[in-house]
């Protein structure tokens, strides 16, 4: 079923033309990935779409019954505004209703009419469920405490929370702009898979290539004011997209080049990286603190750095701990010469206050950092600093070097250098004001890059950049002589620019592992099942708690609409039972076509996780009725 149609928009920015007659559609079993540089109005699309913008020309066509919800790139809050708060705030009408009705039975003359009358409402929209649904979801985020305020979280906490209201919402397209900044890769596999099963028709911007890959059956590319539509994932159109450049034989062997390195990568995948060799598994603790040689790199594409002595940079016992909790202690490493590091772990671990002591931004509780006399390094934050608006682009480059000179002994000129970082000539006389948020951010790496930097400190790159800029990074990494330091929850990037993992964990270990991110992460997965393997054997039957665990306060036995929803609860449970059933007798009969086998098959699995929280959700009211 079409749920939306574009027809012939277009779009202008700050006096730049974006796109121009663009059409397509989207299905309710679309999922589609907008790609395209940074400045090309991926975000604006969107935001066409969901209604938030208007096209200065064509028509947006939307299905009369169609529900949207829109995760922004940077989720906004009120002040003071506690989680359970943010969650309630969205504008579906099931959040109204129970919004009206929280609201209705709190007050001090409650009006019994109008509480029957959303009671009614609560009942036909399925709105009980939806407490159990946000905890459910909430509780698969990690997030916990819901008397929290919004502003007290971290990045990644701030993204989770608003995840959970646009996916606990009864939309029909999730509409999700660069949905994995600052999720840790653990978060984003759990994206991947809600996703896949959620059957809903999805429409996102995102960088991660994996994630991608593995979630879109469809893309939407913006290139030169144009909208280029591809059928299936993110491989299937690089494929495609590079004969479309051969067929245009403009400019095609740069991109040709990029989109082969892509192409290869992707084909390997992460879990045919890392696989399920049993030796391999075994291998995995052996893999710890096995640094690998440096790897020699080639003439190719990459600044002169200045060349590093011998002693470059040594932790020696470092310790932090922030706000009584214990980030890292005693952790002690020495760079080599082409030392290229990834540093992950989960939100909150400590990832950036690493960064911050190895470049010297701050002081360790205990331990020391030394620099060699060489050493010069180069760091890209997450904030990055303000850029000069109202200077032009060539101008501000060219503060820094008239002439640039590559490892080959080749110079460039600035705009040149600009250029093989896909900034179009004609930016160069743009005031920085104008560019976009995305090309500011690649004009200041280019600035720190221009600086003859022998050591580069990265945090989270990659929730800046276009697909095409990543690869063109991730090879001038590849080929840059110095060393380098990543943080980054995207597998692709680490994957290919880093050959040794520094891993922090729940307790504050640092460990190394000397291979890919891919193989870490399944080697994870592979230890974690066995590990919950052994445990099931040795546990006993625990009872289950769910439902909305607020830590604001709280009266004790069930509310009014808790009592409600107990005595409508074992009905539904034995309404669920009887399809559950009829099912399972459609799947016994020889009759049965496999079209229609398909379809309840989907129902079936959906019912039985339906089932599960309904039993969940009874045996936690019965408990405290």
């Amino acid at each position: 079923m079409n749920l939306v149609s574009a027809n012939g928009i277009s779009r202008t920015e700050s006096g730049r033309l974006l796109f121009k007659n663009a059409s397509f559609g989207i299905d309710d079993d679309s999922r589609i990935a907008i790609i395209g540089r940074n400045g090309t109005g991926k975000t604006t699309l969107m935001k066409i779409i969901a209604g938030i913008k208007e096209p200065e020309d064509g028509l947006v066509t939307k299905n009369r019954e169609l529900k949207i919800a829109f995760l922004e790139q940077t989720p906004s809050f009120a002040p003071g505004e506690k989680i359970a708060d943010f969650i309630l705030a969205g504008d579906s009408e099931e959040i109204k209703t129970v919004r009206d009705y929280e609201k209705a039975v709190s007050s001090a003359n409650v009006d019994t009419e109008v509480v029957t009358t959303l009671v009614e409402k609560m009942e036909s929209l399925g709105c009980w469920t939806l407490e159990q649904r946000i905890q459910s979801l909430l509780s698969e985020l990690g997030i916990n405490d819901l008397g929290l305020d919004m502003s007290s979280l971290s990045g990644g906490m701030i993204k989770k929370t608003a995840l959970a209201r646009t996916l606990v919402s009864d939309a029909d397209l999730i509409i999700l702009d660069e949905p994995t900044n600052h999720l840790d890769i653990e978060t984003i596999d759990w994206l991947e898979q809600f996703l896949a099963k959620a059957g809903k028709a999805v429409l996102l911007v995102t960088h991660d290539r994996y994630f991608m890959d593995k979630v879109c059956n469809s893309v939407i590319e913006l290139d030169e004011q144009q909208v280029f539509v591809y059928e299936g994932n993110y491989s299937s159109y690089l494929s495609q997209k590079a004969m479309r450049e051969t067929v245009k034989n403009k400019t095609a062997d740069r991109l040709n080049n990029i989109l082969r390195n892509e192409a290869e990568w992707i084909k390997r995948g992460p879990r045919a990286r890392a696989g399920k060799d049993k030796k391999r598994k075994a291998r995995f603790f052996e893999m710890m603190n096995e640094r690998p040689e440096p790897k020699a790199v080639s003439d190719s594409f990459s600044v002169e750095g200045k060349r590093l002595g011998g002693k470059i940079l040594e932790i020696e016992g470092v310790s932090k701990a922030y706000e009584g909790k214990v980030l890292f202690e005693d952790f002690t490493f020495s760079f080599r010469k082409g030392d290229k590091v990834g540093i992950i772990g989960a939100n909150g671990s400590g990832k950036t206050s690493l960064l911050n002591i190895v470049t010297g931004r701050t002081q360790p509780d205990s331990g020391s950092v030394e620099y060699g006399v060489n050493t010069k390094i180069a760091y890209y934050d997450q904030m990055s600093k303000e850029l000069p608006l109202g200077e032009k682009v060539g101008d501000y480059i060219k503060d820094t070097a008239e002439i640039i000179k590559l490892r080959d002994g080749s110079t460039i000129s600035p705009s040149q250098f600009l250029e093989r970082f896909l900034f179009p000539s004609n930016l160069m006389y743009t005031e920085i004001g104008n560019l976009s948020g995305g090309e500011r951010k690649k004009l200041h790496l280019l600035k720190l890059l221009l600086e003859n930097p022998n050591f580069l400190v990265f945090d989270e790159p990659t929730n800046d950049f276009d697909i095409q800029t990543l690869s063109i990074l991730e090879d001038f990494l590849s080929n840059f002589a110095g060393c380098a330091v990543v943080v980054s929850h995207d597998r692709f990037f680490l994957d290919r620019t880093v050959d040794f993992l520094i891993v922090i964990d729940e307790h504050g270990k640092l460990q190394g592992f000397s291979g890919s991110a891919s193989e870490y992460y399944e080697f994870k997965k592979d230890v974690t099942a066995d590990l919950k393997q052994e445990e099931k054997k040795n546990e006993l039957p625990d009872k289950k708690v769910s439902g909305w665990k607020d830590n604001r306060d709280k009266k004790k036995g069930l509310s009014f609409k808790e009592k409600q929803e107990l005595s409508g609860i074992e009905d539904e449970i034995l309404s669920l039972e009887d399809e559950k059933q009829q099912l399972e007798n459609f799947f016994m009969s020889p009759d049965a076509s496999a079209a229609e086998s398909g379809e309840k098959k989907k129902r079936y699995d959906e019912l039985l996780g339906i089932i599960e929280e309904c039993y969940q959700r009874w045996e936690d009211l019965e408990s405290r009725a």
